[in-house]
Order: structure tokens, then C-alpha cells, then sequence
């Protein structure tokens, strides 16, 4: 939290703008990640929905830091709420839970399509009116379903025309497609952004998708836009660069000798890890803001 609201201030102050709006997203038990699922230190669906307060009320802290991060906007939202685990499902039908958040991402894409439009359609029923629900509209499969299958990468990529067919039944606000990135990928070839299928969910249903993985992209990334790309999220370029840095400054502690408490310590660690986040959440939004 501390690294993007900080670099999003220094990218406010950069571009002299009075504010930036930003989404800061969480996990809650969703099985490569679970964040509030950590925080909650295992406990049931109530540890799960007190670890969302607090979570949600450390988020609210660092936005009232006047002088600090007053130039910072945050929309806290739910990614991948994993619509298979009761605990998650609890969460994201919790009143108070929708109308603290600005986006939910309810997650049913472990489902086949018409049991997810099933149930995404309910969500939105009950809960579009407090709060922006985005979706999967395509079954994510496991590895060993691939193999067994001999499903191909392209036969997994979204079909535009299946897209609309989605958001027409659910009702959604936002969809997730599959456009060869890194959602949720198990790809064992280098991954490529069709940005040929992402121009053709547009021509469908407008520019309502949101874009999972942006490390695959490289100039891509400031067309993107329009594309039909209005959210993107971005993380694992952050997380994997603050653990370089963090091994950066072990390795240069002499190996014959403990690691001097100065680098050892959670705070030390913390301020390489918050200055890697900011860095690269200034450069994302450097990025962004040259999207034309």
C-alpha cells in the first residue's frame, strides 16, 4: 500500500496533477494467493471478513496521510473472489463488503460457462446496484485437465462473440478475457497479447475489459487503451523486483558472518520493498498517462 500510494504521489507531483486515482486490489482465499486468507491466519469466514475490515481500514489510514499522500485517490477492490470457496462467497455477499469496495471480482471461471453465467448473474442481481462486479467469461482450466483434454493455448483464448454472449447474460460490468497474457496462465510457451481479440470484444461490448498481467506487453502497453482496456491490474513485476532488491542487499553482507540487523530487520526490508513499489508504480502510471 505504502509503495503505490507513494508512487502515485510522485507521479502526481510530476505531472502537477491535483489527483490520482488509483485501484489497490486483495486477494481474499483465492488458491495461488490468498491475502486476507493470510491475514486471517486460517481461521473461517469470519477471520476471513475481519481481516477485510482490516485490511480495508489500513487503506483508509494511508488515504487520510495529509501532506503525504494527498494527491492519491484509492479504489480498494476484491481480485479473483473465489466463488468456490464458502468463505469467499460469504465475504462477497456481505452488504457492508460491497458497499465498502469499488470493484468485486466474482470469480466463477473454475465453472463451466453456463454454470458461471449461472451464478455471476445472480451476483450482479443482488449485489450491481453497491458496487462494479467484473467477471471471467471463460473457464480457466487446470494443467491436468489440459493435458487430459490436449487443449491448445489458442482454443483457450476468449471468443468475442462468446464475450458478448457473457456480459448479455450476467449483466456485468467488467469481463476478464484471456487474451494470451498472464491470467492465470499455465502456458509453457512465452506468452503474446492478442491484441487482435481484445479489438474484437470491444466491437461486442464496448471498452469494459480488464487486463490481467502486464509483463508479456511491452510497448503494447500504452495502446492498450484502445484496445478496449479500461482497468489494469499489475503485480508480479512489482512483488518480483522488491525480492531482487531485497537479495541484492543480503548478498552484499559478508557470507562468513550473520547478516547484519540493519538488513535483517522487517523494517529495512519493508522501506527496500516500498521504494521497489513505488518506482515501479510511477513508471506504470508514466506509462499509462501516454496513452493515446
Amino acid at each position: 500500500m505504502e509503495g503505490i500510494f507513494l508512487g502515485a504521489q510522485r507521479h502526481a507531483i510530476a505531472r502537477d496533477k491535483p489527483a490520482v486515482v488509483v485501484g489497490i486490489g486483495v486477494t481474499a482465499s483465492y488458491p495461488d494467493h490468498p491475502q486476507l486468507g493470510r491475514l486471517a491466519m486460517g481461521g473461517g469466514a469470519e477471520a476471513l471478513e475481519s481481516a477485510a475490515r482490516t485490511w480495508l481500514g489500513w487503506l483508509d489510514v494511508y488515504a487520510c496521510r495529509a501532506g503525504i499522500f494527498d494527491r492519491v485517490e484509492a479504489i480498494p477492490f476484491l481480485d479473483h473472489g473465489w466463488v468456490p470457496l464458502e468463505a469467499d462467497l460469504n465475504l462477497m455477499k456481505s452488504h457492508w463488503f460491497q458497499e465498502a469496495m469499488g470493484i468485486i471480482m466474482f470469480d466463477a471461471s473454475l465453472h463451466e460457462f453456463e454454470k458461471n453465467v449461472e451464478l455471476t448473474g445472480d451476483y450482479v442481481r443482488a449485489a450491481g446496484k453497491r458496487v462494479v462486479v467484473e467477471a471471467c467469461p471463460d473457464k480457466i482450466y487446470e494443467r491436468a485437465e489440459i493435458e487430459r483434454r490436449q487443449l491448445s493455448e489458442v482454443k483457450m483464448l476468449s471468443d468475442p462473440l462468446k464475450v458478448r454472449e457473457f456480459v448479455t447474460l450476467t449483466g456485468v460490468d467488467l469481463v476478464v478475457p484471456n487474451l494470451g497474457t498472464e491470467h492465470r496462465t499455465l502456458s509453457k510457451v512465452p506468452l503474446e497479447y492478442r491484441r487482435d481479440i481484445a479489438q474484437g470484444i470491444q466491437k461486442q461490448v464496448g471498452p469494459i475489459q480488464a487486463l490481467h498481467g502486464t509483463s508479456s506487453l511491452g510497448d503494447c502497453l500504452q495502446t492498450v487503451g484502445k484496445d478496449g482496456i479500461c482497468k489494469v491490474n499489475f503485480y508480479t513485476a512489482m512483488a518480483r523486483g522488491a525480492s531482487v532488491a531485497v537479495k541484492a542487499g543480503w548478498d552484499q553482507a559478508p557470507s562468513n558472518q550473520p547478516l547484519p540487523i540493519s538488513l535483517a530487520c522487517g523494517g529495512a526490508i519493508h522501506v527496500v520493498r516500498r521504494d521497489v513499489f513505488a518506482e515501479k508504480t510511477q513508471t506504470m502510471l508514466e506509462l499509462l498517462a501516454g496513452m493515446r
